[in-house]
């Protein structure tokens, strides 16, 4: 039987939370084992006529290598850069782009985990501690921040002003009824969830297995001889080869939030003030006095903009599309909740309501999610809410533009209690334009009908890019990632069409698991609650592959076909076929035969998601996996 991965201690503080009781503590772990770097080339190095690989895993041939230095160093990485060259670069468009070419010269050299782990937010975290509860302590997590927490992460692409969780938590923060954590308030700080990740980081005894300030840029399986992967890192300040190890699995838990979306707007550059995303906040910046724009109108730009409004002079929000929000009656965590707390169990009942119904809640919900699909009911939302939006604006014209004309939920929601009043201030300006912002000048920003307005401060409120492939995943026999989502020749880098077993298992990928990956949510989802379920997953199925003497597992092609099906029509009769959104991905296809897919999401409850994985519904894994 695995060793039960907590156990109860005396009651204790809890240092980030003063006067919380921490019910157990971590059991002690082994000492971490010693990182292999590989440094610079060491001079005298001959050529290597190994052959190289690009960055989707096709073999390149002498002539493409052609004008590029290349060094070999037994037992340590190869830089291959073009000519004059150095580093990475990276331009935030959309697109990365990688100028540093990998190859090794001896992989027996190096240092071999059971499992590696890509990413440290709450699904490399909750891995982490399943995997630990099974006696599966040989673990190296790589993480490309200095901080844990993935987008809370300190410093992280979530830490902009106002930054907050939109799900409550004391059911989104995994693990509090073993932490003996209670929450601040119901709807907790981008600061208190990054600290509640470091805290839970220790109580798990992890931090020895992290490799921060690591990005991994190719992971790679070494044939069906190894049977391992090989998964290569560099340092995100300097472009450099960092750590280069291998491992039997992979996990990628990097989730869907890492990769900012820059507009392509025209001119961008021209812009003489000063600009930014808000995932890369420039904490430099000084937005008192000044007329600053937001574009966009989401949950960053909603959290942004009632935030900074009282700091700036001038504030104006260019908004392509209204956005359906709803109150938060956010609160201090009041005495009745914190004893339940202290009771026991709280929370997980909390996070048991979200999908089996064990538990009554402890209020009952504004609708159910069947509810969003019926057309009567979701008119019967709008109207309350429309009626809310006219309450708390009192400009009637400027209370219809921000009047959302599609069903609620079609796109995704805000939880937020002063969005809508925030218009009624004085220094608070909307343009609004379905066309949006077109262009950029030196002084400010030119809207699609032709208007120019000169800003100080632009701050591109624009999400992620959710489809965005952030590093090179070469299978067996050559074939990628990228080749299995459906990226084209132009840009490997951009999913159109992803394949996969319940967005955990991809086919020509053994032993290589994604969380939170494309096909395995909906966009209504407690996330946290699904990186714990499949975290769950992933470790009992690593420990049954050993216990089985077994080597790999890989989904069948027939159950990818069919879990894509399965996908391609989750959305059918749902509110998500109403408008644009991103929930949705269209082909030439099937805007010809007059329907949408929703190839890149499972649409359906959370609770049907678990039945499939759980092998209740749609196959048992044994029907559905090859175990070799």
């Amino acid at each position: 039987m695995a060793q039960a991965l907590w156990r109860r201690s005396r009651n204790e503080p809890t240092p980030q939370y003063p006067g919380v009781l921490r019910g157990y503590v971590p059991l002690p772990r082994r000492a971490p084992r010693q990182r292999i770097v590989a440094g610079p080339p060491a001079p005298g190095c001959r050529p290597l006529d190994a052959a190289l690989r690009d960055r989707a895993g096709r073999p390149r041939t002498e002539a493409a290598a052609a004008g590029t230095n290349r060094v070999f160093v037994p037992g340590r990485a190869l830089c291959v850069r073009p000519a004059g060259e150095s580093g990475s670069h990276a331009m935030y468009t959309g697109q990365l782009i990688h100028l540093q070419w990998l190859a090794m010269a001896s992989d027996s050299n190096l240092d071999h985990f059971r499992v590696v782990i890509i990413g440290t937010g709450f699904s490399g975290l909750l891995c982490t501690a399943y995997l630990k509860d099974a006696d599966i302590d040989d673990v190296r997590v790589f993480e490309m921040t200095p901080s844990v927490g993935g987008v809370w992460a300190r410093n992280g692409v979530g830490a902009y002003p106002g930054a907050a969780c939109d799900v409550p938590a004391y059911s989104y923060l995994p693990f509090l009824d073993k932490t003996g954590v209670v929450p601040s308030k119901k709807y907790v700080s981008q600061s208190e969830i990054a600290d509640y990740a470091e805290l839970l980081t220790d109580f798990i005894g992890m931090r020895d297995t992290i490799a921060f300030s690591r990005k991994v840029v190719a992971v790679d399986y070494l044939g069906d001889g190894d049977r391992v992967w090989r998964v290569t890192t560099e340092d995100p300040t300097t472009g450099e080869t960092a750590d280069i190890v291998t491992c039997q699995h992979v996990v990628a838990a990097n989730g869907p939030l890492s990769s900012p979306r820059m507009p392509e707007v025209e001119g961008m550059e021209t812009f003489k003030g000063e600009s930014f995303h808000t995932a890369m906040w420039d904490k430099s910046a000084s937005l008192a006095g000044k007329h600053v724009g937001v574009i966009g109108t989401g949950a960053s730009a909603a959290q942004v903009i009632t935030t900074i409004v009282d700091e700036v002079d001038q504030l104006t929000v260019f908004q392509r599309t209204p956005t359906w929000c709803l109150p938060r009656n956010d609160e201090p965590t009041p005495d009745d909740i914190r004893a339940k707390f202290e009771a026991g169990g709280y929370s997980e009942s909390l996070r048991r309501v979200d999908w089996r119904g064990d538990n009554p809640p402890d209020e009952p919900p504004l609708f159910e999610f069947e509810d969003l699909h019926d057309e009567q009911k979701n008119a019967g939302v709008c109207a309350m809410l429309t009626a809310r939006i006219n309450n708390d604006v009192k400009d009637p014209a400027l209370a219809k533009l921000l009047t959302p004309d599609y069903p609620f939920f079609c796109k995704r929601a805000l939880f937020i209690d002063d969005y809508y009043t925030t218009f009624n201030k004085n220094n608070v300006g909307l343009v609004d334009d379905p066309g949006g912002v077109v262009r950029i000048n030196e002084t400010g920003v030119e809207i699609a009908r032709g208007e120019t307005f000169d800003l100080d401060v632009i701050i591109y409120a624009t999400g992620f890019d959710s489809n965005f492939i952030p590093f090179a995943v070469t299978g067996r026999d050559g074939v990628t990632l990228a080749d299995r989502f459906g990226a084209t020749e132009e840009n490997r880098w951009q999913m159109t069409r992803p394949h996969s077993l319940w967005g955990i298992h991809v086919r020509d990928m053994p032993n290589f698991y994604m969380m939170i990956g494309p096909q395995a949510i909906n966009p209504v989802t407690n996330v946290t609650l699904v990186c714990e379920e499949q975290a769950k997953y992933i470790a009992n199925l690593v420990q049954r592959i050993a216990d089985e003497g077994k080597t790999e597992v890989e989904p069948t092609e027939a159950a990818v076909d069919k879990w894509t099906d399965i996908c391609d029509h989750s959305a059918d009769g749902k509110v998500w076929l109403k408008c644009n959104n991103w929930y949705l991905k269209t082909t030439k296809s099937d805007q010809a035969a007059g329907r949408e897919r929703s190839a890149g999401m499972f649409m359906h409850s959370y609770a049907d998601y678990l039945q499939h994985i759980l092998g209740h519904q749609g196959g048992t894994p044994d029907e559905l996996l090859e175990m070799h």
